[in-house]
């Protein structure tokens, strides 16, 4: 998780919200909690002044699916990383529709990804299931490249 905050952080994130699914394996209590966030902020920190980057992302507690969905409901872009979505088509529409300074939510799986509930209730709350390729990527892999994807595409914007 560390590495994942870092290097979203270094790819323009502004927010990290650690999100509880059906499968994800690790398990915390409150006051694990707790200490993981104070420590990923710390993380997020560190990243943000190496990359130059004048504010500090915040890492937020961590949320269970269904209240990571309805934090992200007003956000005009939501996409969720899904391995039996079709094409990448749809994943470069989503991320072409977002713009400097927008919120948009972007769900990526735990180990053994999400579960169909989980991605039709992604749908109900309005988040598209997008393709990242034909290779099923890990957790880290698959975020970090959705980032690059997206901050190439503002750049060149």
């Amino acid at each position: 998780m560390e590495l994942v905050i870092q290097k979203a952080v270094e790819l323009g994130v502004s927010e990290v919200i650690p999100v509880i699914t059906r499968r994800t394996i690790v398990k915390l209590d409150k006051k694990k909690v707790e200490a993981k966030t104070a420590r990923w902020n710390a993380v997020a920190e560190s990243a943000a002044k190496q990359s130059g980057r004048g504010v500090i992302p915040v890492v937020r507690g961590v949320l269970s699916f269904k209240e990571a969905l309805a934090y992200a409901g007003p956000f005009p872009v939501k996409i969720i990383a899904y391995e039996r979505a079709e094409g990448m088509k749809t994943l470069r529409e989503q991320l072409g529709r977002i713009r400097p300074g927008m919120d948009a939510g972007i769900f990526i799986g735990p180990e053994g990804g999400f579960e169909e509930e989980e991605i039709s209730g992604a749908e109900s709350a309005g988040a598209v299931p997008v393709s990242l390729g034909r290779r099923i990527l890990r957790t880290e892999t698959a975020g970090l490249m959705v980032l690059s994807v997206a901050g190439y595409l503002l750049e060149t914007m």
